[in-house]
Protein backbone atom coordinates (compact mmCIF):
# COMPACT_ATOMS: atom_id res chain seq x y z
CA UNK A 1 0.00 0.00 0.00
CA UNK A 2 1.17 3.58 -0.66
CA UNK A 3 1.58 6.07 1.82
CA UNK A 4 -1.47 7.59 3.87
CA UNK A 5 -3.38 4.73 2.67
CA UNK A 6 -5.02 1.50 4.19
CA UNK A 7 -7.29 -1.15 3.48
CA UNK A 8 -9.74 -1.22 5.68
CA UNK A 9 -11.91 -4.45 6.05
CA UNK A 10 -15.21 -3.55 7.17
CA UNK A 11 -17.39 -6.22 8.89
CA UNK A 12 -21.03 -6.41 10.33
CA UNK A 13 -23.87 -8.38 11.49
CA UNK A 14 -21.40 -10.58 13.60
CA UNK A 15 -20.50 -10.19 17.20
CA UNK A 16 -17.86 -9.58 19.59
CA UNK A 17 -16.56 -12.92 21.59
CA UNK A 18 -14.39 -11.90 25.04
CA UNK A 19 -11.10 -14.15 24.97
CA UNK A 20 -9.41 -15.33 27.97
CA UNK A 21 -6.96 -12.74 28.07
CA UNK A 22 -9.98 -9.90 27.97
CA UNK A 23 -8.82 -9.11 24.55
CA UNK A 24 -11.71 -9.13 22.04
CA UNK A 25 -12.15 -10.15 18.60
CA UNK A 26 -15.56 -10.72 16.02
CA UNK A 27 -16.47 -13.86 14.55
CA UNK A 28 -19.73 -13.75 11.69
CA UNK A 29 -21.24 -11.34 9.62
CA UNK A 30 -20.10 -9.73 6.58
CA UNK A 31 -17.15 -8.03 4.90
CA UNK A 32 -16.02 -6.23 2.42
CA UNK A 33 -12.05 -4.20 1.28
CA UNK A 34 -12.30 -0.45 1.05
CA UNK A 35 -9.46 1.49 0.50
CA UNK A 36 -9.00 4.17 2.77
CA UNK A 37 -7.04 7.27 2.14
CA UNK A 38 -5.80 9.78 4.50
CA UNK A 39 -7.28 12.93 2.76
CA UNK A 40 -11.12 10.90 2.35
CA UNK A 41 -13.80 12.42 4.56
CA UNK A 42 -16.03 11.04 6.91
CA UNK A 43 -18.75 11.74 4.78
CA UNK A 44 -16.97 9.94 1.72
CA UNK A 45 -16.24 6.93 4.20
CA UNK A 46 -19.83 6.67 4.71
CA UNK A 47 -21.05 6.70 1.44
CA UNK A 48 -18.43 3.55 0.48
CA UNK A 49 -20.07 2.06 3.11
CA UNK A 50 -23.47 2.43 1.67
CA UNK A 51 -22.45 1.16 -1.36
CA UNK A 52 -20.32 -1.96 -1.03
CA UNK A 53 -23.25 -3.09 2.04
CA UNK A 54 -26.06 -1.71 0.16
CA UNK A 55 -27.34 0.13 3.65
CA UNK A 56 -28.05 3.39 4.99
CA UNK A 57 -24.23 3.76 7.10
CA UNK A 58 -25.21 6.90 8.88
CA UNK A 59 -27.45 4.00 11.30
CA UNK A 60 -24.19 2.90 12.05
CA UNK A 61 -21.44 3.40 14.48
CA UNK A 62 -17.74 2.80 13.22
CA UNK A 63 -15.25 1.12 15.30
CA UNK A 64 -11.67 -0.16 15.00
CA UNK A 65 -8.79 -1.40 17.24
CA UNK A 66 -5.75 0.04 17.75
CA UNK A 67 -2.74 -1.47 16.73
CA UNK A 68 -1.82 -3.90 19.28
CA UNK A 69 -4.65 -3.15 21.25
CA UNK A 70 -7.68 -5.65 21.05
CA UNK A 71 -9.48 -4.38 24.00
CA UNK A 72 -10.39 -0.96 23.46
CA UNK A 73 -12.74 -0.07 20.79
CA UNK A 74 -12.17 3.76 19.11
CA UNK A 75 -14.55 5.42 17.27
CA UNK A 76 -14.69 7.06 14.02
CA UNK A 77 -17.11 9.70 13.91
CA UNK A 78 -15.16 12.13 11.54
CA UNK A 79 -12.90 13.59 9.51
CA UNK A 80 -10.46 14.13 12.00
CA UNK A 81 -10.63 10.43 13.85
CA UNK A 82 -10.53 9.09 10.01
CA UNK A 83 -7.04 10.09 9.40
CA UNK A 84 -6.18 9.18 12.95
CA UNK A 85 -7.29 5.71 12.46
CA UNK A 86 -5.15 6.06 8.84
CA UNK A 87 -2.31 7.71 10.69
CA UNK A 88 -2.01 5.15 13.33
CA UNK A 89 -2.11 2.18 10.60
CA UNK A 90 0.13 3.42 8.59
CA UNK A 91 2.75 0.76 8.72
CA UNK A 92 -0.01 -2.04 8.41
CA UNK A 93 -1.35 -2.96 5.02
CA UNK A 94 -4.88 -3.54 6.48
CA UNK A 95 -7.39 -2.78 9.55
CA UNK A 96 -10.28 -3.94 10.57
CA UNK A 97 -13.09 -1.76 10.73
CA UNK A 98 -16.57 -2.91 12.76
CA UNK A 99 -19.73 -1.67 11.81
CA UNK A 100 -22.14 -1.53 15.01
CA UNK A 101 -25.54 -0.22 14.63
CA UNK A 102 -25.78 2.54 17.08
CA UNK A 103 -28.84 1.41 19.59
CA UNK A 104 -26.24 -1.43 20.05
CA UNK A 105 -23.94 -1.34 23.05
CA UNK A 106 -20.89 -1.90 22.68
CA UNK A 107 -19.56 -4.73 24.46
CA UNK A 108 -17.47 -3.87 27.96
CA UNK A 109 -15.02 -6.46 28.86
CA UNK A 110 -15.04 -7.65 32.17
CA UNK A 111 -11.60 -7.32 34.18
CA UNK A 112 -10.98 -11.50 35.36
CA UNK A 113 -10.17 -9.73 39.11
CA UNK A 114 -13.89 -9.28 39.23
CA UNK A 115 -14.73 -12.93 37.61
CA UNK A 116 -15.68 -15.55 39.99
Amino acid sequence: MTAGKILAICQMGGEFIFNSDGSMSYAGGDAHAIDIERDMTFRDLLSEISDVFNCNASIYTIKYFLPGNRRTLITISNDKDLRRMVDFHADSVTTDVYLLEKSETTPIPIPNRFLP
